[in-house]
């Protein structure tokens, strides 16, 4: 080959490399906007794509903090309902949404799992569950359903939705959110007569939140504010899960996991009973 050919190609190819590192590095700093697909845009495209926007290696970061989040706020007519306590016959009706977490739920809480409804799976975010056909048929692993069909031909009084922590990467809080409202909203539409709990985005340990760049507590923060401000008090109800599963430190308690992320199997009755005490009258 040559040389100056050989040269040229072993330029490209570092040049590459160093721009997927840069992407990569600064993927939850100065390119969060950017990176959400990595396959179809990879962060070498990325680093690119931002410098078309003024943005480079050497910029400042823009922190955005929980009370910068605009808010779509609900125009809200309807008198607020409070919470109530309820038995387990509660969830006769109700369906439960969400990712591993939720999956959880199902495996180690005969009380709710035996009752509900639950369309639950690994890795699952908003993203998925407002685009994707994602729900099994009949325990198939070739023929799946997307949510809105799913439900379209069943009836629910109580929908639970909790998913969050695996889009932290994905987009922005604000991204998030707004895909958020997509899914409650076209929920309610389809099962107009239940109301919406939006369960918030259960914390990891401490020990994991201070060495975790991406995956920590004060990032699970700013998104469970995002969620906070869609709840409306008559349709849709914020439930902070953390006010049960959180120790002294303000992460999830490390002596009920094995992960710092996912409850033991034997720790799901405090999640229980803290539902129990969150029901809503449905209807009028």
């Amino acid at each position: 080959m040559n040389p100056k050919k050989y040269l040229l190609l072993c330029l490209i190819v570092i040049s590459i490399v160093g721009l997927s590192v840069t992407g990569l590095y600064s993927r939850t700093s100065l390119y969060t906007d950017y990176f959400k697909n990595y396959i179809q845009l990879p962060a070498s495209a990325i680093v690119l794509k931002g410098a078309a926007s003024g943005i480079y290696p050497w910029s400042q970061p823009v922190v955005k903090a929980p009370a910068n989040i605009p808010v779509t706020a609900h125009i809200n007519h309807k008198k607020e309902k409070s919470f109530i306590q309820v038995d387990d016959s509660y969830f006769d009706d109700a369906i439960f949404i969400g990712d591993s977490r939720m999956v959880g739920l199902s495996q180690y809480c005969e009380a709710i799992d035996s009752r509900a409804t639950f369309y639950a799976k690994k890795s699952l975010t908003i993203y998925d569950i407002r685009d994707e056909s994602w729900i099994e048929i009949d325990g198939s692993k070739t023929r799946k359903q997307s949510l809105w069909e799913a439900i379209a031909d069943k009836d629910f009084s109580k929908v639970y939705i909790m998913v969050g922590l695996n889009e932290i990467g994905t987009g922005d809080p604000n991204i998030y959110q707004a895909a958020y409202q997509e899914v409650i909203s076209r929920i309610h539409q389809i099962q107009p007569n239940a109301v919406i709990f939006i369960t918030s985005i259960m914390h990891v340990t401490a020990e994991k939140s201070e060495e975790d760049e991406l995956y920590n507590n004060p990032n699970i923060d700013i998104r469970n504010n995002a969620l906070k401000a869609l709840a409306d008090g008559s349709t849709y109800f914020y439930l902070d899960i953390n006010t049960v599963v959180d120790d002294e430190t303000g992460g999830l308690n490390a002596e009920w996991t094995t992960d710092d992320v996912h409850l033991k199997g034997s720790c799901y009755e405090p999640w229980h009973q803290f539902l129990l005490q969150k029901g809503i009258k449905v209807g009028k």
